[in-house]
């Protein structure tokens, strides 16, 4: 085992008992979990940092011989046992780690003038943890201890700052995953953290004639997403492929005989509503994506957002006195000059993660506020371009499904609250603590629907093991978010295809198809 790391427990844990070792990024535990080993390691990553690792062990007889590793969120620190005893039910030893610190999504704090740290949240921590993992559950299932068990996979979850770290990893490590799972990917750091600030920036002050409350934003979103609903083939409250929609803005002013009275805007409030659905630009080179339609800017744009302006306070400027309402696109050049951390996943070449059998599942919710969908359609482009592949060689290793409704990687969006979204992927059971629920009643996977369409984890697998890409996965609405009773399902297609309703019910998936 790696001579930097001390053990901090190794415990028993019964049949339908929880975990025990809550932090402020994931307050709560495990539940009902098999019978297993709980592992925590602490490895000493520099002269003045460590990290912590926790990795759970289900029984020998069912353990699945393969090693599920998952992510985090924000600038949060903890250890996610929500996650990770999740796909102990699948039958994988599991390892996270708490990127060397304790904190919530929003709490940059631990960053500040201490740029190992950064190091660690950024790669160096989950790279390690892996690697340990890997010895652990090599020795730990070996029949007579002295051969090492054979991991027959390693497999990625995470989902926004998880899905950066699964990109950020293949790229530098090819060989710590067989396949990842990447949610509603922050990975382009410098860029999204950049944007997170602009927005508030943009709509500051709320005394100045051009301020869109936060009402009033959630108001004109729900008139959007009307608008939009009504181009896509089906009036459902869903606006299934946002990119295609067309917006006359003229419409929502005030002074327009046809607007709604109670969700429209002035002249100077309209020129801050358009630029949240355009891209961030600094002389006509896009920063960074702009919202899609149907989501609902007021979360970032109503006012002072730490997940933008602690990235400046703690990361590049090491000043807490920072505030969002001096931004200038120098913040953001100065930003991309410093890189702290080399956290941004911009490495797009990954041959050698191709090279060996490497499958990657992207999927984004299409009406999350934090980090537009957009985002994830650049990667892909990115990616294809500095490969220099066509569409179809690319997809024979990476698909993307967008998820029409979906809010920030769980639930739909509140302004859609009807979308199927579920596709048993990361947080998606646990939520985001304090801030978007999961599915309850659900240990793992999709109850009534554990198949490769409908379980996001069982579709990697399949590709990975048995060569068969996903071409369609089937979303789940569960009523009140409750399993078992679904509400509604549809069908998810590999960008750039949209599903299409095509007639009949329209909360049966095979009423949806790919074209």
């Amino acid at each position: 085992m790696n001579s930097h790391a001390t053990t901090v427990y190794a415990t028993r844990i019964p049949a339908g008992g929880s975990s025990f070792d809550p932090s402020p990024e994931y307050p709560t535990n495990a539940t009902n979990l098999p019978e297993l080993c709980a592992v925590k390691l602490n490895v000493k990553s520099s002269s003045s940092t460590s990290y912590n690792a926790g990795i759970l062990l289900p029984a020998h007889d069912h353990w699945n011989n393969r090693l599920m590793t998952t992510g985090n969120g924000g600038f949060g620190g903890g250890i996610n046992y929500p996650d990770m005893g999740e796909y102990t039910h699948y039958g994988f030893a599991t390892v996270s780690t708490d990127t060397g610190h304790l904190s919530d999504i929003e709490d940059s704090s631990w960053a500040l003038n201490n740029p190992e740290s950064i190091i660690d949240w950024s790669y160096r921590a989950l790279h390690g943890s892996v690697n340990l993992a890997k010895q652990i559950v090599s020795a730990y299932y070996s029949d007579d201890k002295t051969t090492a068990a054979s991991i027959k996979h390693s497999y990625y979850t995470g989902c926004a700052t998880g899905g950066r770290q699964g990109l950020r990893s293949l790229q530098l490590y090819p060989n710590d995953f067989d396949g990842v799972l990447i949610g509603d990917a922050a990975w382009q750091t410098t860029h999204l953290q950049s944007w997170s600030t602009w927005v508030p920036f943009e709509n500051y002050a709320p005394e100045s004639p051009y301020h869109i409350t936060e009402a009033l934003f959630t108001s004109l979103t729900t008139e959007i997403t009307k608008v939009c609903d009504s181009q896509d083939g089906v009036i459902d409250s869903i606006m299934q492929d946002p990119a295609s929609c067309r917006i006359d803005y003229t419409t929502l002013l005030c002074s327009s005989p046809s607007a709604s009275q109670t969700a429209c805007v002035t002249e100077s409030q309209l020129a801050t509503l358009q630029k949240m659905f355009s891209p961030y630009t600094i002389n006509n080179t896009i920063v960074f994506q702009g919202l899609p339609f149907g989501a609902d800017p007021s979360i970032l744009a109503s006012g002072a957002n730490s997940i933008g302006y602690g990235y400046f306070q703690d990361f590049v400027y090491n000043d807490t006195a920072y505030s969002f309402t001096s931004y200038s696109d120098d913040d953001f050049l100065t930003a991309v000059r410093i890189n702290p951390g080399r956290a941004t996943a911009d490495d797009f070449d990954i041959s050698g993660f191709r090279k060996r059998g490497g499958k990657i599942i992207m999927y984004h919710g299409y009406a999350d506020p934090l980090i537009p969908a957009g985002s994830s359609i650049e990667y892909v482009n990115r990616t294809l371009e500095a490969m220099n592949l066509e569409e179809s060689q690319l997809s024979s290793f990476l698909r993307l499904f967008l998820i029409p409704g979906m809010n920030h990687c769980v639930s739909s969006a509140p302004t859609q609250p009807d979308a199927p979204w579920y596709i048993a992927a990361a947080s998606q059971i646990a939520g985001i603590a304090g801030r978007l629920t999961g599915v309850s009643n659900v240990t793992h996977s999709v109850p009534g629907y554990m198949d490769a369409k409908h379980d996001s984890v069982l579709a990697l697998m399949k590709w990975v093991e048995e060569g068969a890409p996903p071409d369609e996965l089937i979303a789940t609405k569960f009523v009140n978010e409750t399993a078992p009773t679904v509400a509604s399902q549809r069908t998810l297609c590999p960008w750039p295809r949209v599903s299409r309703f095509t007639h009949g019910d329209r909360n049966l998936a095979k009423n949806w198809i790919c074209n």
